[in-house]
């Protein structure tokens, strides 16, 4: 027999016989949500939501949809797509990271006409992915919705928590590129600030057992497994600690903007991968087209870009190519001195094909976007953000 309920009660009702819990919490404060949201809240919760047979609209219909619900939802649009973190993985067998895109014969060398050839590093490649991925100007709102202000973050103010699990579309088609850029740097801040605590709550676990008379065998099991982790060979402490360690958001932001054109690559819009890491696994990545027929290595594909930022900063602190980074890092923490981004940047020229001029790149992007500012922020802790 078929019922009449609409698709967004039949989403209410499956929601209901579950009892799922994000969708409780809305119901329970009046708050209205649109049969999208409540399919993604369903996903999360491991339930499939019930197929939608009502009649199809327009792309230009549901695309005008889609941006009214998601400026009127605000904060519920907020929980929904900021902090939705599905299971994700990291290909095992990602190598040594290489620049993925390099530098035409033609690119400029010195002084503002590099910096200006950063800031038109943005790649015209055809977004595939529908208008389930959330717009880049929504996205504009839903920060002004949230008061996320990068002004307020250089002066000083906590990062919020919001998290994404892929890049917006249509950030080249916004108004300027300070605006492009700003978009991408709100999104990825979040998630390199989040990897970096991370690293830092296992640096403070490995030092407070390395000062202990002794250790539980559940502690020793666990720092046993942070050297295979890390590759330490002997169970050497102080190599252990050189390893974990964080990588300052400034420099993290630069590669991820300079590796995916400050997120508008194919690599980065299909693939979730901000930091161009390399596979040998045939058929698990994309085949970059300016790669060589004697080359085999393909570009490693995310399925949530958390995971690039995880397997970028796994990369960088425990690859033999990065030990020269990882001892100026080690020399800085020593004298307590502040992690200096633009020394370290020295150290990451095995990172491209281009080598020091990669390096003169990296730089470039720091100093004109001030991305310094960023590194003594930190993330305002999750439930203060969830109670505002």
């Amino acid at each position: 027999m078929k019922n009449n309920f609409t698709h967004l009660e039949n989403l209410i009702n499956v929601a209901e016989e579950n009892q799922v819990e994000e969708y409780l919490f809305y119901r329970d404060r009046g708050r209205n949500l649109t049969a999208k949201q409540l399919e993604l809240i369903l996903l999360k919760s491991g339930i499939q939501p019930p197929e939608d047979l009502t009649p199809k609209i327009s792309k230009k219909e549901l695309k005008k949809l889609y941006i009214t619900n998601l400026l009127q939802a605000g904060t519920v649009v907020s929980t929904v797509f900021a902090f939705v973190l599905l299971p994700g993985f990291i290909q095992t067998n990602t190598s040594l990271v290489k620049s993925t895109y390099t530098i035409s014969k033609n690119s400029i060398d010195q002084g503002k006409e590099v910096i200006e050839d950063m800031d038109k590093r943005f790649f015209s490649e055809k977004d595939t992915r529908g208008y389930n991925t959330p717009p880049a100007r929504s996205l504009i709102a839903l920060f002004e919705e949230l008061k996320y202000d990068l002004k307020e973050i250089r002066n000083g103010k906590p990062v919020k928590p919001v998290f994404f699990t892929q890049l917006p579309r249509g950030i080249n088609e916004l108004d300027s590129i300070s605006q492009r850029k700003q978009v991408f740097i709100q999104v990825v801040l979040p998630l390199v600030l989040s990897e970096n605590e991370k690293i830092l709550l296992v640096r403070k676990k490995i030092k407070f057992l390395a000062n202990s008379n002794s250790i539980s065998t559940a502690d020793k099991k666990w720092l046993d497994k942070k050297f295979k982790q890390y590759r330490v060979k002997n169970n050497n402490i102080k190599n252990l600690l050189e390893k974990v360690d964080i990588i300052p958001p400034s420099i993290a932001i630069a590669q991820a903007a300079y590796e995916s054109g400050w997120g508008t690559s194919r690599f980065a819009l299909e693939g979730n991968s901000l930091f161009g890491q390399r596979t040998w696994a045939l058929g698990t990545g994309f085949v970059p087209k300016e790669r060589s027929n004697s080359e085999k290595f393909e570009v490693t594909k995310f399925q949530i870009i958390r995971a690039s930022v995880k397997a970028y900063k796994k990369n960088l602190n425990t690859h033999k190519s990065y030990e020269p980074f990882r001892e100026l890092r080690a020399k800085m923490r020593k004298s307590k001195n502040n992690i200096n981004s633009i020394e370290l940047a020295n150290h990451l020229t095995t990172y491209s094909e281009i080598g020091e001029k990669y390096v003169l790149y990296l730089k470039q992007i720091i100093e004109h976007n001030s991305l310094t500012d960023f590194d003594k922020s930190t993330l305002l802790p999750t439930n203060k953000h969830n109670q505002a």
